[in-house]
């Protein structure tokens, strides 16, 4: 049978249905060619129907774009079925369609569909024929149909629209099964597409049997100290057969063939096995071991012994579980993640859909951001329940990186109908997913929803105030009466929690949530969303302690390079009407100007600029316009990347801390869109500084400090993610910007066990001088991590200090001259690795040093970016390119600092 994962799989006489069709509207004034998988807005695009670019400005709400989702597409493909193909079973197998679907062969209806995350498949051997045959499938308007359930609907059930007009998007998505994000939101455009997204196929039966599927999980038997193997094969047989599964492994297995007896009809086939412990290697996330995975092909037999299919599976062994008991001597309760055995720190972020059209987001692209993720330490990944769930090969590869997958299933941001339709939708939405999921060992967790047990406790609509439950029966009913029972009915092996955010789990038999913390009992129980767009994002008061936050972010916008291509010079201030527009949380352009303001001193002529009128500020010459604006875009970069880079490293210290934080995921990966968002890594894969920031505080050992409200000492703490103590001594130093003069503190002696962190020493008025006004320095610390036979270094980020203050850019007293003193593009590597070296000097100190090439096409990353460069220390850069850059030239090299924000 077709599969999207590409591991080979048979089972039927297939049709591939994918590739060419005919795509009309409903009146069919509009006909073009149509590629499947795909969606409408992308055939029109390239049949030139829609001219706009989509993304450019203001495009997406325009009439042109919001005609297409109300109109009615109708998608065609003839196909021939040739004689010899006989059959006594035919099916129509679609992997997905969204949304609204009505699906004819022949002028024959076969069926209706209402959700994008279901996998569907109509019995057509009535309605098939020899010869040509013509298959047709037309999409209805989901946002109409979406409103007109929720007027019919007997009382009012909130999504977030009423509270987020900024999002320029459509109401009611909570009433269809359809991509919550399409329909808009605080990082997207809405656009709400059809079109058979996925993967779509004619299966003819194989010696009168049709596999609908295969499955397979992983489990340790505890009692019996051995691995359990569970495969399901879900069949239709025209009649009572006697079948054999027959097993090969390519990692030397030994698995005993299995016979069974089917009755015609359909039939769910399930066969266990055992593996003794010692034959299998564990699988694990990345910084704890390998990601083992093994090979094993499954084929089914007839009586005869010839094949009726088969199926390879790639898997792993490792157990995992979410620990929500109780700490000892402590109150509340962990909330951790333990693989085979171990407590693990999650690192990582959180995935949004990359594109609004599904078939642009190529896995090539997918590839290079998950291994972003790897290049920049991380483990784990929540894939986010507003979007939608991710292809097979996305998580065989999070498989093969050891990025553990924290995955929701698609609810975000809305309280949900529960009619009897309604559930039995999600029912099946969830049976299709987990089915086809649980095979991944990187799936450590499923999860109900997004924030939308916080939506009603925390009353984000009147309707939720005024009768609280009504919507907690409700809630019950969809995710732990519903979703958790039929997730229960398919894989155990994983932990399930109703929503993230979580006040966590009194008990759970019978499961029982907490809904509502106390004051007294924030941050002791379950996990933490937490954004502060008020207060300076350094100000370390400011940030929960938690067991785990899985999300908490920061705004910056685009790089200007990435902006300029959706955009025209009159777009190119803070406050115009297109940064504002596109800036879908709502005061987002202001906020982002307060935290320059509160990490940077500016000189007037930029600060006056960044704050002005656009519609009534003096004309300015385009090419000061455009530098005054890329510095903006420039600055929101640094001060985001400051901002959650010390949320991220005080999560990290409170591993050693009473908080006994295991997690810290920050808001968001990666973009949809060339907008101002929580991005670490831009539409189209360039990083921003957050990004390289991030590679270095989820590094294993990791220098970290803060500095307190109302103290004028710096706190240095040291974290150990490694499995073995360490120990060595830290060194201290600061620069004095105005003097040029360094000062230096004496080693300091530490050791730090094993998976743990801990305080290590404070730097006070010895370094930083005893004046009553502290005058603005760099403080710079590393580690010495000594070890038999080898020496090793981790620097902390430098930390211009006082952190609290807003570092005077007028301190920056001359030109840095930043200057390469070699370049060099590395010939003798490994075939496929692209690398050039740059070793960097300056006259000056040279803050926030930015690097980028000035050609596009140059893709990849450096091996660091953002950076402080002193005068008299070189320092070595390498930049890893996804391509050939054999013709990489130093002139193609671009360089900024923090003194061109300085020297407008």
């Amino acid at each position: 049978m077709a599969d999207e994962s590409g591991i080979r799989t048979t089972g039927a006489r297939l049709i591939d249905l994918n590739g060419e069709w005919q795509l009309s509207n409903k009146d069919r004034s509009v006909l073009v060619k149509a590629t499947v998988p795909g969606q409408a807005h992308v055939d029109l695009m390239r049949a030139n129907v829609l001219q706009d670019d989509p993304y450019y400005g203001t495009n997406y709400i325009k009439d042109s774009m919001r005609k297409i989702i109300e109109d009615t597409w109708v998608f065609e493909k003839e196909f021939i079925l040739q004689e010899d193909q006989v059959y006594t079973t035919a099916m129509l197998v679609c992997e997905g369609l969204d949304t609204i679907a009505r699906v004819t062969l022949n002028s024959v209806q076969i069926g209706l569909t209402n959700n994008q995350f279901r996998r569907y498949l109509f019995d057509v051997g009535s309605s098939l024929k020899t010869g040509l045959n013509a298959l047709t499938i037309e999409f209805e308007d989901a946002v109409k149909l979406a409103k007109t359930k929720a007027e019919t609907y007997p009382y009012y059930v909130p999504d977030m629209f009423n509270i987020s007009g900024a999002q320029h998007g459509f109401p009611c998505r909570n009433f269809i099964r359809k991509e919550q994000c399409s329909f808009s939101w605080d990082w997207g455009p809405a656009f709400a597409p059809c079109g058979i997204w996925r993967p779509i196929h004619l299966a003819l039966d194989e010696q009168g049997i049709i596999v609908k599927g295969w499955h397979l999980t992983t489990s340790f038997d505890v009692n019996n100290d051995v691995w359990r193997v569970k495969v399901q094969v879900d069949l239709v047989s025209h009649t009572r057969q006697k079948l054999t599964l027959k097993y090969e492994s390519r990692d030397g297995l030994s698995i005993p063939e299995h016979q069974f007896v089917i009755n015609a009809g359909v039939t769910d086939v399930e066969h266990s096995f055992v593996l003794e412990k010692s034959r299998v290697q564990q699988w694990w996330p990345r910084g704890y071991g390998d990601p083992v995975l093994y090979t094993l092909e499954a084929t089914l037999l007839n009586e005869d012994r010839l094949k009726v299919g088969s199926h390879v599976f790639r898997c792993g062994f490792r157990t995992c579980e979410l620990d929500q008991g109780p700490i000892e001597g402590q109150s509340g309760a962990a909330f951790k993640f333990r693989v085979n055995g171990e407590d693990v720190f999650a690192k990582g972020t959180n995935w949004i859909p990359g594109h609004v059209f599904d078939q642009l987001m190529t896995m090539e692209t997918k590839r290079s951001i998950l291994e972003s993720c790897v290049a920049a330490n991380m483990n784990m990944i929540r894939i986010w329940g507003g979007g939608r769930y991710e292809t097979d090969e996305f998580y065989q590869l999070c498989d093969e990186l050891g990025i553990m997958v924290w995955q929701e299933f698609m609810f975000a941001c809305a309280l949900y109908p529960t009619d009897e339709a309604f559930l039995e939708n999600v029912k099946q939405e969830v049976s299709d997913q987990v089915k086809r999921l649980m095979v991944h060992p990187s799936i450590v967790l499923w999860s109900g929803n997004n924030e939308n047990q916080e939506f009603m406790v925390k009353g984000w609509d009147e309707a939720t105030s005024k009768n609280p439950y009504i919507f907690t029966v409700d809630y019950h009913k969809l995710y732990v009466e519903t979703i958790m029972k039929t997730l229960h009915t398919l894989d155990t092996s994983r932990s399930f929690i109703s929503t993230s955010p979580s006040a966590g789990v009194i008990s759970m038999d019978p499961y029982t949530e907490r809904y509502i913390l106390q004051e007294s009992e924030r941050g002791l129980y379950g996990d933490v969303h937490f954004y502060d767009y008020k207060h300076n994002g350094l100000h370390v008061e400011n940030y929960p302690n938690a067991r785990f936050v899985s999300e908490y972010g920061a705004q910056s916008m685009p790089s200007f390079k990435s902006w300029r291509k959706v955009s025209s010079l009159d777009d190119w201030h803070p406050l115009s009407r297109l940064s504002v527009h596109r800036n879908h949380h709502g005061n987002g352009q202001p906020e982002m100007l307060a935290q320059i303001e509160y990490q940077f001193r500016l000189p007037a002529t930029l600060s006056k600029y960044l704050n002005s009128d656009p519609e009534t500020m003096p004309d300015v010459p385009a090419k000061t316009r455009e530098r005054l604006f890329d510095t903006f875009c420039y600055l929101t970069q640094c001060v985001q990347a400051r901002s959650i880079t010390g949320q991220t490293e005080h999560y990290i210290r409170g591993r050693g801390e009473v908080y006994r934080t295991m997690g810290a995921l920050y808001w968001q990966l990666n973009d949809i869109w060339p907008a101002p968002t929580w991005s670490s890594i831009e539409h189209g894969g360039r990083w921003k500084p957050l990004h390289y920031y991030m590679q270095h505080s989820f590094a294993d050992i990791l220098v970290s400090g803060y500095q307190a409200a109302g103290e004028r000492s710096f706190h240095i703490h040291i974290s150990n993610d490694k499995a073995v103590p360490i120990s060595g001594e830290l060194r201290v130093r600061s620069y004095h910007f105005r003097s040029g003069e360094f000062k230096t503190q004496a080693p300091i002696p530490y050791s730090v066990d094993g998976r743990s962190s801990r305080y290590v020493a404070s730097v006070t008025d010895d370094l930083f001088g005893n004046d009553e006004t502290l005058e603005p320095q760099l403080l710079l610390a590393e580690a010495v991590v000594r070890t038999p036979g080898s020496t090793e270094t981790f620097e902390m980020l430098p930390q211009t200090f006082p952190v609290r203050d807003a570092f005077p850019l007028d301190c920056l007293q001359c030109n840095p001259m930043i200057a390469v003193k070699q370049f060099e593009v590395l010939r003798d590597v490994p075939e496929a690795t692209y690398l050039v070296r740059i070793v960097l000097q300056s006259s000056a100190i040279a803050g926030l040093v930015w690097l980028e090439w000035a050609k596009d096409e140059i893709e990849g990353h450096f091996s660091a970016n953002s950076f402080w460069l002193l005068p008299g220390e070189p320092r070595e850069i390498v930049f890893s390119g996804r391509t050939d850059v054999s013709n990489i030239l130093e002139e193609d090299l671009q360089m900024r600092s923090l003194w061109d924000a300085l020297d407008q």
